[in-house]
C-alpha cells in the first residue's frame, strides 16, 4: 500500500515536530530555529536543528536528516508503513490507499508556475484589470509581491499557450487549469478573472483564486483540490506572513485576498485568509504552530459573523492553555479593506489592540440573539452554555471558561432588573462642565448689554436641558431682559429658576471663571463665553456621536438568529463526533 501526498502532508501539518522531539530532548531556541542534542549520536553541544516551518530536521554532527516519518523509522525502528499508520492514528487522519504509483516526472508545479507568469504578463497589458486594482488602491509593489495576474489574453487561451510549450493534454488537465466544456472541449478554468496565486508554506504556487471585475457570479472561484492543493490545509499569504507572524507572535485571519493585500500594504504583514471555505481545524492547527493566540477579523456582515462564530465553535475542542484564539469586531458591514479606506491605519491599530476573548465573543454574539428576560429562554441558554463548555477537553480551560461565561450570563440577567432605574448618558456633562455652564448664566445676569447674545448662544448649544431652557426663557422675557441682577433677584420666580440663580452666585464659580464677574469688561466676557462654549459644544458633540455609535453597535452586534446559532453549534459538534 502507498499513501497519497495529501495524506502525508496532512499528517505532517497536524504534528508539531519540535513538540514531538521536545518530549524526550531539551530544546534550545536560536533565532527562528530550535536545536537539541542529536537523538542519533551522543553529544554535549546541540547540533541537531529543527525547522518547524517545513517539519524537517538536520544534524550537523552526524548528518541525520528527515521529517516526522524519518524520526519514527530511523529512531524508533518503525517501518514506513507502520510509521504513517501510527501517526495518522494519533492525529485522526483517515488514510486512503493510493493505487496510482508516484510519478517522479510530474510536471504539475512547473505548469502552474509557467501559468502564473502568463497571468502576470497579461495584467501588464490589460488596462481594465490595472484600473480595477488602482481603484482598489492596490500599489504596483503589492501587485508584484502577491504576483497578481489576469486570465485573459487576446492572442489566445492559457490552454493554447501551454500546448505550445509542449505539455500534453493529460499534464495540463492534471494542473486543474483547464476543464472540459459542455461540448467536451478543453477550455480555460479561469476566464476574464483577476488571478491570485495561492502558495504552499514553502512558497511554491499550487493553485489560484480568481475574481471577476464586474458583478457577475460567482464573484470568486478557486482551483479544485488536487494532489498538491487542499484548500482546507492552506491559508492565503501564509508563506509571506510567517516570518512577521513569528516576530509579532500573532497572526491576523481575515476573509478575502484583497483584505490581506490591503492590510499588508498598510504594514500589517501578519494577515492571512482561508481559501473560499470556512476557517478549518487544519488551518487553526497551522496557525498555532506559529502563534499561541491567533486573531480572527472577518467581515462585519451576516456571513462574516456566521463564519467567525463557526470558527469559535470549531476551536473549543482543540483549545489548550497555550493555544487559544481571539476576535476583532469591525463596525457593521465593514471589512478590513473598506475600513482602512474610510478611516485610517491608526484607527485599525486601535481596534487590534483591543481583541475580544473567545468566550466573551461567543457570549456577545449568542446572548444578543435571544431575549434573556424570558424564563424559558434562560433555561435554554443555560443548557446552550453547558453544551459549549462540555466540548472543551482541557480541564483548566473548561473550569475558567465556565466561570467566565456563567458570570456574564448572570450579570446580564441582573441588568434587566435595573431597567427601570434612571440611566446615565455616556455623554453626560461632568461637574466641571456644569460649573462652566453656570458661569455663562452668571455672565448673562451680571452683564445686561451682552445678555441677549449669551442667551442666544446657549439656546443653540448641546449643553442645555429642559430646565436650562426654562431659565433662558425666563431671562429673555421682555420684562427681565433689561433688568439688573438685583431687580431679577427680587422678582417672583419659580423655585427651579431661583436655584440656578443662587448656584450662579457662588464664589467658586467666580473664582474658576473670572469673566462672569460684574466688574469684568463685557466685550472680553462675551469673547470668553463664545470660545468656552465652542470648545464645550465640540466635546459634547463628539461624545454624543460615540454614544450613538455604541448604541448602533449594541443593536447590530449579532445579525444571526438564536435558531441559526444553535444550528451552527449542533452542526460543528456533530462533525466532531465522527
Amino acid at each position: 500500500m502507498s499513501f497519497t501526498k495529501n495524506d502525508l502532508e496532512l499528517i505532517k501539518s497536524k504534528i508539531d515536530l519540535a513538540e514531538e522531539i521536545g518530549k524526550k530532548y531539551k530544546l534550545v531556541s536560536k533565532g527562528k530555529d530550535l536545536w537539541c542534542c542529536c537523538p542519533f549520536h551522543k553529544e554535549k553541544t546541540p547540533s541537531f536543528k529543527i525547522n518547524n516551518d517545513i517539519g524537517t530536521f538536520y544534524c550537523f554532527g552526524c548528518g541525520a536528516k528527515g521529517d516526522i516519518f524519518s524520526l519514527y523509522t530511523d529512531l524508533y525502528n518503525y517501518s514506513f508503513y507502520d510509521a504513517v499508520k501510527e501517526l495518522a492514528n494519533q492525529v485522526g487522519v483517515n488514510l486512503k490507499e493510493n493505487k496510482i504509483p508516484y510519478d517522479n516526472n510530474d510536471k504539475t508545479l512547473e505548469i502552474i508556475e509557467i501559468s502564473t507568469k502568463w497571468f502576470e504578463k497579461n495584467l501588464e497589458i490589460n488596462e481594465v484589470a490595472k484600473n480595477y486594482l488602482k481603484l482598489r488602491s492596490i500599489s504596483d509593489k503589492m501587485i508584484n509581491i502577491f504576483r497578481i495576474g489576469y486570465s485573459y489574453n487576446s492572442e489566445g487561451s492559457l490552454y493554447e499557450f501551454l500546448r505550445h510549450k509542449s505539455f500534453s493534454d493529460k499534464e495540463i488537465i492534471k494542473s486543474n487549469l483547464v476543464k472540459y466544456d459542455k461540448k467536451n472541449k478543453l477550455r480555460d478554468f479561469f476566464y476574464n478573472r483577476l488571478m491570485f496565486p495561492i502558495s504552499n508554506i514553502q512558497g511554491k504556487v499550487v493553485a489560484f483564486g480568481g475574481r471577476v471585475l464586474d458583478n457577475s457570479l460567482p464573484k470568486y472561484i478557486n482551483s479544485p483540490d488536487s494532489e498538491y492543493f487542499k484548500k482546507r490545509n492552506l491559508l492565503y499569504n501564509f508563506h509571506n506572513a510567517k516570518d512577521a507572524i513569528r516576530t509579532k507572535k500573532n497572526i491576523l485571519i481575515c476573509e478575502g485576498y484583497l483584505d490581506v493585500i490591503s492590510l499588508y500594504q498598510n504594514n500589517i504583514k501578519t494577515s492571512v485568509a482561508p481559501l473560499g471555505t470556512s476557517f478549518t481545524e487544519e488551518q487553526l492547527l497551522l496557525c498555532w504552530k506559529y502563534a499561541n493566540k491567533p486573531t480572527i477579523m472577518f467581515d462585519a456582515d451576516s456571513s462574516g459573523v456566521r463564519a467567525s462564530y463557526k470558527a469559535a465553535m470549531m476551536s473549543l475542542s482543540l483549545l489548550k492553555p497555550d493555544k487559544l484564539i481571539q476576535f476583532i469586531t469591525l463596525p457593521k458591514n465593514f471589512d478590513p479593506d473598506n475600513f482602512l479606506k474610510k478611516f485610517s491605519q491608526k484607527d485599525l491599530f486601535k481596534l487590534l489592540k483591543k481583541p475580544t476573548s473567545l468566550i466573551q465573543y461567543i457570549f456577545d454574539i449568542s446572548s444578543a440573539s435571544i431575549d434573556l428576560r424570558n424564563a424559558d429562554n434562560k433555561i435554554s441558554y443555560d443548557k446552550f452554555i453547558d453544551d459549549l463548555i462540555n466540548k472543551i477537553k482541557d480541564n483548566k480551560i473548561k473550569y475558567f471558561y465556565k466561570n467566565e461565561i456563567k458570570g456574564l450570563f448572570f450579570n446580564k440577567i441582573k441588568s434587566y432588573s435595573k431597567k427601570n432605574q434612571p440611566t446615565v448618558s455616556f455623554a453626560k456633562i461632568s461637574s466641571l462642565h456644569i460649573k462652566q455652564k453656570l458661569s455663562f448664566y452668571a455672565a448673562a445676569l451680571n452683564h445686561i448689554d451682552i445678555r441677549s447674545e449669551i442667551l442666544s448662544l446657549l439656546e443653540n448649544s448641546y449643553i442645555v436641558d429642559d430646565r436650562d431652557k426654562n431659565f433662558i426663557k425666563f431671562l429673555k422675557n421682555s420684562e427681565n431682559i433689561k433688568k439688573n441682577k438685583t431687580d431679577i433677584l427680587s422678582t417672583n420666580k419659580p423655585s427651579e429658576i431661583e436655584i440656578i440663580i443662587n448656584n450662579c452666585d457662588k464664589n467658586n464659580i467666580k473664582e474658576l471663571f473670572p469673566y462672569c464677574r460684574p466688574n469684568y469688561d463685557p466685550n472680553i466676557t462675551l469673547n470668553e463665553v463664545k470660545e468656552s462654549l465652542k470648545n464645550l459644544n465640540t466635546r459634547l458633540s463628539n461624545l454624543k456621536k460615540i454614544n450613538k455609535s455604541l448604541d448602533i453597535f449594541d443593536e447590530n452586534k449579532s445579525s444571526l438568529t438564536w435558531d441559526e446559532l444553535k444550528k451552527i453549534k449542533d452542526d460543528i459538534f456533530e462533525e466532531d463526533n465522527f
